[in-house]
């Protein structure tokens, strides 16, 4: 990317969150001096969401709506998404869920930075917004990892890291094509941090500590099989059978630690909480999934 602070494609995935998407849309629709296009990804919402959109786009030439014909997954809804994106040849890509608040200034200070990345000669992978809860405080599931060399352009405000999250996540056009997409095999869990892992490992990417963006989460918490209701236990096989595979490509020390981690989980669910042995086979069946998974990578056409 040459020019470092051209207009981009916002990329938004949703499914039956017809609410929170109507927030989303007008926050971004504030933002349209900054934005080449708003992109809409439906996962086959049951919910009115389909009629919504097709009544905002047609008054709006700013939206463009894929609607799904069966809910892919955020996975592949991400996927779909940035592969539309493409088409319009901007310089980044701003992708979001649909329960995501954001103002002009969240994009402002991303493309702040990387124009002052470009004008300092480092060709940026992704920068990822500084993501905060309702309640003003840090949105514990969009924390991203840092890289041992964190602070190397603190003094700008940007911290350097080594995966985050698609919770406001701004990706450089030029990655896309040199590194594809994301995983649509994934379905859900863990398809922002490989592909954010895949190209930051390759070149530098930042958290932007002044773009900041709400995440209108119920609960400001991590994910858990040992708290989470029952009706949500079968994605953890997701959890598991993605995040294997991810160590994997990261390195034994990663994929060692892995399996430390797994191992201690089945332990805690076999001896607390409620249906423990459904827990342990959904958790043994992701692990062994996630010996022999391998999906395929698609790469930029």
């Amino acid at each position: 990317m040459q020019q470092g602070s051209g207009k981009c494609v916002a990329v938004v995935v949703t499914y039956n969150k017809l609410d929170y998407l109507k927030e989303c849309l007008n926050r971004l629709q504030k933002c349209r001096q900054f934005l080449q296009k708003i992109v809409v990804v439906n996962n086959a919402s049951t919910d009115g969401t389909r009629d919504y959109l097709m009544e905002l786009s047609t008054a709006e030439s700013l939206i463009d709506v894929l609607n799904e014909k069966e809910n892919l997954g955020g996975a592949a809804g991400f996927n779909a998404g940035i592969k539309k994106a493409m088409e319009f040849d901007a310089d980044a890509i701003w992708v979001m869920d649909d329960d995501c608040q954001v103002e002009p200034s969240t994009v402002d200070e991303l493309q702040r930075a990387a124009s002052s990345l470009v004008a300092d000669g480092v060709e940026w992978g992704v920068l990822a917004s500084n993501v905060r809860w309702t309640d003003g405080g840090p949105a514990v599931m969009n924390i991203p990892k840092t890289v041992a060399t964190w602070n190397d352009r603190a003094e700008t405000n940007l911290i350097r890291i080594e995966h985050s999250s698609f919770v406001s996540m701004y990706i450089n056009t030029s990655m896309v094509k040199k590194f594809g997409y994301p995983i649509k095999d994934f379905f859900i869990w863990g398809d922002d941090v490989e592909y954010s892992y895949r190209i930051a490992s390759k070149y530098p990417s930042y958290c932007v500590m002044s773009s900041e963006v709400v995440h209108n989460m119920v609960a400001n918490a991590k994910v858990d099989i040992m708290t989470d209701s029952a009706n949500r236990v079968p994605r953890y096989f997701y959890d598991v059978r993605n995040n294997f595979f991810i160590s994997k490509r990261i390195g034994k020390k990663e994929t060692l630690r892995f399996v430390y981690g797994f191992l201690k989980k089945i332990i805690q669910v076999s001896f607390h909480g409620q249906a423990r042995a459904k827990k342990v086979r959904v958790l043994l069946r992701g692990f062994l999934a996630g010996l022999v998974f391998n999906p395929t990578v698609e790469k930029f056409q």
